[in-house]
């Protein structure tokens, strides 16, 4: 299956990673285990894999002119309402600090800040400090969560999903992720997270990149065979 693939991963132990890392080289790939990933060693690029954190995938991306396949990070401003259980707008930091408290709110481009609850624009701000006041924002209304789950999805179908957070019938969740992974806005593969709304159903959350993703709970093979798809020369 991933036979003369070469993936790349941080040289630092991680549960899930490594099981990435174990059914690769099960399906007849090679793992190299990087620490000085700033400095990546002579591979070609047409053969080669990303899975890590941000930073680990974003450099070497650029160091061996790799493309990475990602979500777009406005999604949620465009998939079916219905999809959402939930009120989802775009913002910038600026404008959003006007707007009823408490709010869920977390940058449009992933990590420039912590996504979370904010009881009041204080708190917000003083997260936020030193950003722009234009830095594109998605805010939410504060919503109850039964329950958590993932799927990880390659060509238009969930190939393996898992709850991670609280009870919930997975045969639903996964059933709902399918409908979303046909959705053309998605990229060949990605990440889906969903969540049980307390008294409307099953929600989607976000979408995030496989190349970065962790496993929780899904099945590691399942998982590889999406990440040899989210990297490209």
């Amino acid at each position: 299956m991933f036979h003369g693939l070469i993936l790349l991963i941080p040289a630092k132990a991680d549960p899930e990673r490594d099981a990435v890392a174990h059914a690769w080289e099960l399906g007849g790939g090679t793992v190299l285990r990087l620490d000085r990933f700033w400095c990546p060693p002579d591979v070609p690029p047409a053969r080669t894999r990303l899975h890590g954190n941000d930073a680990f995938c974003l450099v070497l991306a650029q160091k061996l002119d790799l493309t990475l396949v990602s979500p777009p990070d406005d999604l949620l401003l465009d998939v079916d309402p219905a999809w959402l259980k939930r009120e989802v707008h775009g913002s910038t930091l600026e404008r959003i600090v006007t707007e009823p408290f408490p709010r869920f709110v977390k940058p449009r481009v992933p990590k420039v800040f912590r996504a979370a609850v904010w009881s009041g624009p204080e708190p917000l701000t003083a997260e936020c400090r030193g950003l722009a006041p234009e830095t594109p924002v998605l805010s939410s209304e504060v919503v109850t969560l039964r329950a958590e789950a993932r799927a990880w999805v390659l060509n238009g179908h969930v190939v393996t999903c898992a709850l991670y957070e609280g009870d919930g019938d997975l045969t639903e969740a996964r059933a709902f992720l399918d409908t979303v992974a046909r959705s053309p806005m998605l990229p060949r593969t990605c990440v889906l997270d969903a969540a049980w709304v307390e008294g409307r159903g099953w929600a989607l959350l976000e979408a995030n990149a496989a190349w970065g993703a962790g496993l929780n709970g899904c099945d590691a093979a399942e998982a590889a065979r999406c990440i040899a798809e989210a990297t490209r020369a």
